[in-house]
């Protein structure tokens, strides 16, 4: 077995947990895949000491590519993602291009929540071994993450045609079928599975989850498979997780939460399994034991922000804004760095609270980390332009258009310039944009600018031209009031 193959079969098993759960339109939190066992090939007992053994070599030698390599490989294996992926990108840079290592640049990038970069670190390693196991499985796993199913089903496809008698190929195969919502086909290539290796307890969970995903769950059909997988693993947590939500959507509360506390007693320095009983009880409406459980989480794990972001986005839910800012604050002085938790946050601040100048600073703190975040570009410049503050707006908009040449970035630009009256440049926005909308799905807005645009410039045919475009697609309302009566004041 490739000697990285063993925790992709941990680390991918996660991917096919959450896929099959997560709600369309709503991106999964990535998850650390758990360590995997003490790699064989160490020449020393333990990783400890061979990873002791090679940060000494480094140090000696600072170009020797292969040990910074393996030290990577172990730092990431070994539950330390960030000084591996470090190892890792510095044995790329001495001109290390293998699989094995961009394999393990994809697994840190995925712990660490950069899904974009994992994904391309998978895609690189396919194309140096593109029939290694461990690599088709985590490429599936990353297209799925970002919603590109089309592409994990050509690589599941491409695995069972390269793997026909494996069992992991068919396991790859129903995962994303069940994303699919292809649950039949998903269950029978999870049982072909199951016929090549009857005790694939991966292929058993994603067809018990599948049970529960169904429109109309069947929770003891998922019980069933549940309780099988936990006589042959009574420690088995995915299993015990999955047990929970069965019970639940039996309404079962005390049965899954008796389940849920077995997974917080076999994982103590993980926060999830208590966050997940808090919201058991936020989801059976029993908000003051929900409470009280983010309060123990928030006891035993005072360092991880993960209790107050999910109370945060209930109380946001409920519109307690005042509360989840206090406790999305409460994350970030916990997590300051945390891009995803700025995001979350600005977006609450501009959208929601409406306090724009908070929104400003969270998105100047992804901006300032990452200047190429085109994302945040773009939210700060929803953030200025939420004050008035049109110049800024201007050239955060141009910049994120710059970088991610998409449509609403350069309609906002062009607004920023209607905005600041520079209605020469706002016209060649709104008429590039023009030849670039969907034709099955025009924007009516434009056509209302571009009438105002031309309108300011004295251009009166072209402005009643588009003032009359913009009537055709909404008749009625204040808008159409004011554009008839601009072409009744054009045409006079």
């Amino acid at each position: 077995m490739p000697r990285f193959l063993v925790l992709a079969l941990i680390s991918l098993f996660v991917f096919g947990v959450v896929a099959i759960e997560q709600p369309a339109g709503v991106a999964a939190r990535p998850k650390a895949p758990a360590p995997s066992p003490s790699p064989s090939y160490s020449p020393t007992p333990t990783p400890q000491e061979r990873i002791a053994t090679l940060t000494q070599t480094v140090k000696d030698n600072p170009n020797d590519k292969q040990s910074h390599a393996e030290l990577g490989e172990l730092l990431v294996e070994t539950g330390n993602p960030a000084d591996g992926r470090d190892h890792l990108e510095t044995a790329v840079r001495l001109g290390t291009d293998e699989a094995q290592v961009w394999y393990f640049i994809g697994v840190a990038d995925s712990e660490l929540g950069d899904t974009t970069d994992s994904l391309t670190s998978f895609e690189r390693a396919e194309l140096l071994d593109p029939a290694n196991p461990a690599v088709l499985q985590s490429l599936v796993g990353a297209y799925l993450q970002v919603g590109r199913v089309d592409d994990a089903m050509r690589i599941a496809n491409r695995a069972v045609q390269l793997h026909p008698n494996e069992a992991f190929a068919y396991d790859q195969l129903g995962m994303v079928q069940l994303n699919q919502g292809k649950l039949d086909a998903g269950r029978a290539s999870l049982n072909k599975a199951l016929t090549i290796d009857p005790k694939d307890t991966r292929a058993q969970l994603l067809i018990a989850k599948s049970y529960l995903a169904q429109k109309n769950p069947d929770a003891d059909k998922a019980l069933a498979i549940y309780n099988t997988v936990l006589t042959a693993d009574p420690k088995n947590t995915e299993a015990l997780s999955g047990k929970a939500s069965a019970l639940a959507q039996k309404n079962d509360v005390n049965d899954a939460v008796a389940a849920l506390q077995q997974v917080v007693k076999l994982q103590p320095d993980s926060v999830e399994p208590e966050d997940n009983i808090a919201q058991l009880y936020l989801d059976k409406k029993m908000v003051d034991l929900a409470r009280q459980e983010f309060a123990q989480a928030i006891k035993d794990h005072p360092k991880d922000p993960e209790p107050w972001v999910l109370q945060a986005e209930y109380d946001e839910r409920q519109k307690n804004n005042a509360q989840a800012e206090k406790e999305y604050e409460s994350a970030l002085a916990l997590a300051p760095q945390s891009t995803t938790l700025l995001f979350e946050y600005g977006r609450f601040e501009l959208v929601t609270n409406k306090r724009y100048t908070k929104a400003q600073d969270a998105f100047s703190r992804i901006s300032n980390q990452q200047p190429g975040n085109a994302e945040a570009l773009f939210w700060l410049a929803q953030s200025y332009a939420a004050q008035g503050q049109w110049a800024q707006a201007r050239d955060n908009f141009k910049s994120s258009f710059e970088i991610l040449h998409t449509y609403t970035s350069l309609f906002n630009l062009g607004l920023s310039y209607f905005n600041l009256k520079d209605y020469h440049n706002a016209r060649a926005v709104f008429e590039a944009l023009e030849g670039h909308q969907d034709k099955a799905h025009p924007d009516p807005q434009l056509w209302f600018l571009l009438g105002e645009t031309y309108r300011h410039l004295g251009a009166k045919q072209l402005a009643t031209a588009a003032y009359k475009r913009y009537l055709a697609y909404v008749p009625s309302g204040d808008g159409a009031t004011k554009a008839r009566s601009y072409i009744k004041q054009l045409t006079q």
